[in-house]
């Protein structure tokens, strides 16, 4: 058993958590469950599984994962979002780096799929996320929405991916999709960022663009074409409601 302990927050994952859970049972010393309060099975998929589970108030994706990281022991963490799984290879790869570590910390690549199809190019080739470290090595950055781990130490690169199960149907992505634009739009707001007509104008069209166009998201096919145009209207929602935030039409309250 590797002397490693996993870090899973969680809200309403009893869809995701098994396969997340299963794809690291019996690799690593700990398995630890921090979650905001899921009124379905998510405690009863975790008990089952054998993790640690904890409650917590949620405040943002960055607070919970730094409270979260403090409740462990020291030693090596491997963080992982619910929606994510290890891979073989990155098991492989993760007990190869773990025997002689040459960093505090390492950053690994993720390979994600959109409505049941893996997405290969329109700027999600280029996805990862610093998720092994130290316990003690890094923190999130405060944010409220894509939260980014700062490291005081070198960060290293791992060659094998996290499989990312990002969005099972549109449904799922829509109902995301608001919440991701309002703690997106309360972000700006609360840095003093400027709100005008002309981003909720032409930042969409451009992030459309940029996916489906530059980073060749028509590769992707009708998947790769879905993704880059609900994109595009994430970023004019997210805008819309930084006007309205700035206006007071709409209430600078944390959404969960």
């Amino acid at each position: 058993m590797m002397e490693l302990q996993v870090l899973v927050t969680t809200h309403n994952e009893e869809r995701n958590l098994p396969a997340c859970l299963a794809s690291v049972d019996g690799w690593t010393t700990r398995t630890l469950g921090v979650d905001s309060f899921s009124d379905d099975d998510t405690e009863q998929v975790a008990a089952e599984a054998g993790a640690d589970f904890i409650q917590r108030e949620y405040r943002s994706p960055a607070d919970q994962k730094n409270w979260a990281l403090d409740r462990l022991e020291p030693g090596w963490v491997l963080i992982l979002d619910a929606d994510e799984r290890v891979t073989p290879a990155l098991k492989a790869e993760i007990e190869a780096v773990l025997a002689a570590p040459e960093h505090e910390a390492y950053w690994i690549p993720r390979r994600s799929r959109f409505l049941g199809k893996e997405i290969l190019n329109a700027g999600w080739d280029r996805d990862g996320v610093t998720r092994l470290l130290k316990r003690d090595a890094g923190r999130y950055r405060d944010a409220l929405v894509h939260e980014i781990m700062e490291c005081g130490g070198s960060v290293g690169r791992l060659e094998a991916h996290l499989e990312h199960e990002s969005y099972h149907d549109v449904d799922d992505y829509l109902e995301r999709m608001l919440r991701y634009s309002r703690s997106g739009a309360r972000q700006m707001h609360r840095e003093g960022r400027r709100a005008g007509v002309a981003k909720i104008l032409f930042r969409p069209l451009f992030r459309f663009l940029r996916m489906f166009i530059w980073q060749r998201g028509w590769r992707d096919g009708r998947h790769g074409f879905l993704l880059c145009a609900l994109s595009g209207l994430q970023v004019g929602i997210k805008h819309a409601l930084h006007w309205a935030l700035d206006r007071n039409l709409m209430k600078d309250v944390d959404d969960r």
